[in-house]
């Protein structure tokens, strides 16, 4: 049976993508370089649409001595094969690894763009996200995508990890060593945040985006926070979101500000007898420059509904 929630993002995705602006007019982005060795293909800031062809995260790559290491290869094999691509012009070393930092689709079925290049590769996740996979997941996320776009992911197929990761293992490809951080539930139960210990890099999955307002239905607000909290202690330098630029602190500061103010808020109207239906006016007085963070109409009454039902958990 398929989590009902997968309509609700399908009916949410659908109204946003209405309005999505399509500004990329081909698909092949530059990769844009970190560091001395991570790149990072900023997708844009949209929802999946015609135009974007599902295109919509930040697919990044380390340039190690032993290959190259990716993180989420995109949407669709034709995104892994363009990140493949991309590859390519920065060093001839294969991939010898994917790490997907969570469930959502929009993030690792470019796996087997990638793998269709480079099938060496070994294919890193959650344990949580790789059972979740197993049991339908990337079926529905290309059913979602291909609605999105008119069918512009079609003839991908989803490819799981077959190696679970965990908090605090270290991964090692010659001098470079990535460490995986997973707090528990955040973005979603099984995300991953992978630190670049060497180049001072940490990629956040979709824990954190910047001037964009990420979905909440597989997620929990005090659970994200801590998330970030973890990131922020870490030695980075450079911290990537699941979604628009990367920065410094800030990047990861400014979206744990909205989420607190959200949770705050809802628990102190929660406290005075008000209902989920009655905070929005309230929630929306607090949110300042968040509202012109990208999905902001079409999310701030689903994040209030959802963080209503943690404080209500909470409370008991």
């Amino acid at each position: 049976m398929k989590n009902p929630f997968f309509y609700i993002v399908l009916i949410l995705f659908s109204l946003a993508a209405c309005n999505s602006a399509p500004d990329t007019k081909k698909l092949n982005s530059e990769a844009k370089q970190l560091t001395e060795s991570v790149f990072v293909i900023f997708g844009p800031n949209q929802l999946p649409n015609p135009a974007n062809r599902g295109f919509m995260n930040n697919p990044g790559f380390i340039i190690t001595s032993d290959g190259v290491v990716v993180i989420d290869p995109g949407s669709s094999t034709t995104i892994g094969e363009m990140v493949a691509s991309q590859i390519r012009k920065k060093t001839d070393k294969p991939v010898v690894a994917i790490i997907d930092t969570h469930v959502h689709g929009d993030h690792w079925l470019g796996n087997t763009g990638i793998l269709n290049i480079f099938p060496g590769a070994q294919v890193y996740g959650h344990q949580d996200m790789i059972n979740k996979a197993k049991a339908g997941a990337g079926e529905d996320w290309i059913k979602l995508m291909n609605g999105l776009t008119n069918g512009a992911i079609a003839g991908t197929k989803p490819h799981v990890p077959t190696k679970a990761l965990k908090d605090g293992d270290v991964l090692k490809f010659g001098n470079t060593r990535i460490r995986i951080h997973h707090t528990g539930q955040a973005h979603t139960h099984g995300d991953l945040m992978v630190e670049v210990i060497n180049e001072k890099v940490f990629f956040l999955g979709d824990i954190v985006l910047h001037n964009r307002i990420g979905r909440m239905v597989d997620g929990n607000f005090k659970g994200n926070i801590a998330a970030i909290d973890r990131a922020l202690k870490s030695a980075a330098t450079v911290y990537v979101p699941g979604h628009g630029q990367s920065g410094d602190k800030t990047i990861p500061l400014a979206y744990r500000t909205y989420l607190e103010t959200v949770y705050k808020t809802v628990s102190s109207l929660y406290d005075n007898g008000m209902t989920d239906f009655e905070m929005k006016p309230a929630v929306d007085s607090k949110m300042g420059p968040f509202k012109n963070w990208h999905s902001y109409t079409e999310q701030l009454g689903n994040h209030i509904s959802l963080c209503y039902l943690q404080v209500e958990q909470d409370a008991f």
